[in-house]
C-alpha cells in the first residue's frame, strides 16, 4: 500500500504539471520529488504521467487524480488546523537560493517546526516583483525605487551591496592585457546576469555610449561560470558572491578593468500586515546569516 506521502505529492505534480515547481511547492528537492512519483507508479503498477509532455497525466493517472484529489486536499487542510504550520511564501532569485539562502531555511527549519517554507524562483514573478499579483510574504530582491513598488504592502530592509567583475576564459587574449579598455570588448559577446539592475544598466549604457558591436545574452550565474570556462570567446559580468568559490579557484579569470562596474543593493522585502513570529524569526536568521560565505 503507497503511503499518504506518496499520494500528496503525486496530487501536487498533478496539479502543476512540472516537477520543478512542485518541488518548490513541497519544499524538497526535484530528484526526491522525481523518485516518490516513480514509486507510487511502481507500487500501483500504473503508469500515471506522459512524461514525453511534460508531465502530463495519463488516462489512468487523471482518473486517480479525481478519485484521490478531495480526500488529499481535506488531510493537508487538516494537517494546517490543527498542526498550526505557519506557510511563508518567499520569492527570491535561483541562484540566490541555492548559493545564499540554504543554510538560513536549513537553521529556520531547526528552530520552527511547524512552519512552511515555499519558495518562489520563476523568473516571470520574482524579476518583476514590483509589478505582479503575487503575494509574498517575504522576497530577497535587488532593491527598487520607492515608486515602483507598494511601500504600503512591503517593507525593506538592506542586506548590502552585490559587487561585480568581469571574467574571461583563461585563454582569452583578453587575459593578456594589464587593464582591459571598455573598446577591449568591441565583438565580444557578453554574458549578464538575468533581470535588469543598477550594474548591468550602467555597463550596457557605457557600451551604447562607446557604439560597440556586442551580443548580449541573459543567463543564469552558474550558467554562465560554465560558459566562460569552456570558451574564449566572450566575457560574463559575474556576481562575485555568487561565484566567489570559482574565482578562488582559478577557474576563470577575472579581468583587470579601467572602468568600474557599479554594485546593486540588494535586501528583504517583507509584508508589513504579517506579524506572525515564524517571519520575524525568518527574517532575523537571513539578516544574521547573510555575510556567511563573504
Amino acid at each position: 500500500m503507497a503511503n499518504l506521502e506518496l499520494y500528496k505529492i503525486f496530487i501536487e505534480v498533478a496539479k502543476v504539471q512540472n516537477i520543478t515547481r512542485a518541488s518548490e511547492n513541497l519544499n524538497i528537492s526535484q530528484p526526491a520529488v522525481t523518485r516518490h512519483i516513480k514509486n507510487l507508479e511502481n507500487e500501483l503498477n500504473l503508469v500515471l504521467f506522459n512524461r514525453k509532455k511534460g508531465m502530463e497525466l495519463t488516462e489512468a493517472g487523471n482518473k486517480l487524480f479525481n478519485e484521490i484529489s478531495p480526500s488529499i486536499d481535506k488531510i493537508v487542510e487538516i494537517d494546517k488546523k490543527y498542526l498550526n504550520i505557519c506557510e511563508i511564501r518567499l520569492g527570491t532569485y535561483a541562484t540566490m537560493l541555492s548559493k545564499l539562502l540554504s543554510k538560513s531555511i536549513a537553521e529556520f527549519y531547526l528552530k520552527n517546526k511547524n512552519a512552511k517554507i515555499i519558495t518562489i524562483t520563476d523568473n516571470s514573478k520574482v524579476l518583476n516583483f514590483p509589478l505582479n499579483d503575487e503575494n509574498f510574504d517575504i522576497a530577497i530582491l535587488r532593491k527598487f525605487k520607492e515608486n515602483e513598488y507598494d511601500s504600503k504592502k512591503y517593507k525593506f530592509i538592506s542586506l548590502g551591496y552585490f559587487e561585480y567583475v568581469l571574467i574571461a576564459n583563461n585563454k582569452s587574449k583578453l587575459c593578456s592585457k594589464n587593464k582591459i579598455k571598455i573598446s577591449d570588448l568591441d565583438n565580444q559577446i557578453i554574458y549578464m546576469p538575468r533581470g535588469e539592475n543598477n550594474s548591468t544598466d550602467v555597463f550596457l549604457q557605457e557600451l551604447q555610449k562607446n557604439n560597440l558591436n556586442n551580443e548580449i545574452k541573459r543567463i543564469d550565474s552558474l550558467s554562465m561560470a560554465q560558459i566562460i570556462q569552456q570558451y574564449d570567446n566572450c566575457v560574463g559580468i559575474a556576481n562575485c558572491k555568487y561565484l566567489s568559490q570559482e574565482i578562488q579557484e582559478k577557474l576563470f579569470t577575472e579581468l583587470n578593468t579601467e572602468f568600474k562596474i557599479p554594485s546593486t543593493e540588494i535586501g528583504i522585502y517583507y509584508r508589513r500586515d504579517n506579524s506572525s513570529n515564524e517571519l520575524k524569526n525568518l527574517i532575523k536568521i537571513i539578516k544574521n546569516n547573510f555575510n556567511y560565505n563573504k
